[in-house]
């Protein structure tokens, strides 16, 4: 079991959780709380992400971002603080891979998805959009938005995997790109949602509840065991029987939450049309 102390003053991890934490302060929030019930996360996740425990991932970082106002300089300056202090985690790239792996292998797909949409229900311009905004440059969100498209053959192969994916209502109104995209995005999911092997829910924004803490994803399969990907806590990955279950138990209770695949269509075509009408 890993360390709970703080990582070394010197790591990268550190010094971009003290510089979010001045953000933070600088923004008004004087103590964590009230950020985090602004961005809707538990205090421990901001706490783990100030003392450098976690690095933010990316829907957590962008939102942090605008709620704490920071200038484009700053903005500038805290992407790449957040890009050194991912690369320093060293066995990122590998466990990934293995995600990648047994995603392609699996025959059922847990999705839920906080502030963005899941990946495997991505349209390219919606992924690429992302991938900009995350810092990448012109070439490398293309090449990023060329995986995650082949990622997504999985849902029309032969015997395509089961998607059961979970969406909060803010990813529905959480701009990514421009209304003409988020509209695109948003009748990707009412046509993938009439799919036989797609469940497609989503839990309104009333406030706190289990699952807010950030996204994550689960697969399972015959010829894998069950997979774990923690997309707030630094894109882990996991096999571990005991975190699978737990995450499992989960996604149960968060569906708990979810409207009926009926009403959530119905939420949809409002966000579209809310969407349609920001639309030049």
């Amino acid at each position: 079991m890993a360390s709970s102390s703080p990582a070394p003053e010197g790591d990268a991890k550190v010094r971009l959780g003290r510089q979010l934490r001045r953000a933070r302060q600088a923004a008004g929030f004087t103590t964590m709380g009230p950020a985090a019930t602004r961005l809707g996360v538990s205090v421990d996740l901001i706490s783990k992400i100030e003392t450098g425990k976690h690095v933010p991932p990316q829907d957590i970082f962008l939102a942090l971002l605008d709620i704490y106002q920071v200038s484009e300089e700053a903005r500038d300056f805290l992407t790449d603080m957040r890009e050194v202090a991912r690369a320093s985690r060293g066995k990122l790239p590998e466990l990934i891979e293995k995600w990648f792996e047994n995603e392609a292998r699996a025959l059922f797909l847990r999705l839920w998805g906080l502030l963005f949409m899941p990946a495997q229900l991505q349209t390219p311009e919606y992924a690429r959009a992302m991938f900009l905004v995350h810092g990448m440059d012109e070439d490398e969100a293309t090449e990023e938005t060329r995986i995650r498209t082949g990622r997504q053959a999985i849902l029309d192969s032969s015997d395509p995997v089961h998607i059961t994916a979970v969406i909060h209502e803010r990813a529905l109104y959480n701009l990514v790109g421009t209304p003409e995209i988020m509209v695109a995005q948003l009748t990707h999911l009412l046509e993938l949602s009439h799919r036989r092997n797609v469940v497609l829910q989503v839990v309104r924004d009333t406030g706190y509840f289990a699952g807010m803490d950030g996204a994550f994803e689960i697969g399972s399969g015959d010829a894998i065991p069950d997979t774990l990907l923690i997309l707030a806590m630094d894109d882990q990955t996991s096999e571990v029987q005991a975190q699978t279950r737990k995450a499992i138990a989960l996604f149960e209770d968060i569906r708990s939450y979810a409207l009926s695949a009926e009403e959530s269509r119905a939420l949809i075509q409002e966000a579209i049309e809310r969407w349609n009408s920001q639309q030049h």
